[in-house]
């Protein structure tokens, strides 16, 4: 699996500091939903690399409680979760984080798929096995509202 480094690189220039450490830029917090622990693990690692502040969970329910009184600039949610679905969650966070980059995703990733999550408020949907140059893409694309 390769990662899009010279693309991202070019988009974030680390500061120096006097004792000569590198300093990377944060570039958001992003909450990650997802129920399958491995491919969280994975989302939240290659976020990391990327600069990102990754917020995971494994439940809708979690992902309400862990954004209650944080700041969130992106999301990336599975669209079936078990008890309250993914997509329920992608409307709620809608309202809540107005400006925020939502990215639905699923095994079932049909053009059906993909207008039901946008539908939902989703600005984008990747199908899953997630392909890091497509959510890198995804998480540099900015929310329009087409409504």
């Amino acid at each position: 699996m390769s990662l899009p480094t010279e693309e991202l690189s070019t988009q974030v220039s680390p500061e120096r500091r006097s004792d000569d450490l590198k300093v990377e830029p944060v570039r958001g917090a992003v909450l990650v939903v997802e129920d399958d622990p491995s491919s969280r693990e994975l989302l939240v690692e290659l976020l990391t690399q990327w600069g990102y502040e990754p917020l995971p969970v494994g439940s809708a329910e979690e992902a309400e409680f862990a954004v209650r009184n944080k700041r969130m600039d992106a999301a990336v949610v599975d669209v079936f979760l078990p008890g309250r679905s993914g997509a329920t969650l992608m409307s709620r966070l809608r309202e809540r984080f107005p400006q925020a980059v939502l990215i639905g995703v699923s095994a079932m990733s049909d053009a059906a798929m993909a207008r039901k999550c946008k539908g939902l408020g989703a600005d984008l949907f990747i199908g899953k096995p997630v392909m890091p140059e497509k959510l890198a893409k995804a998480l540099q694309s900015k929310h329009t509202s087409w409504h």
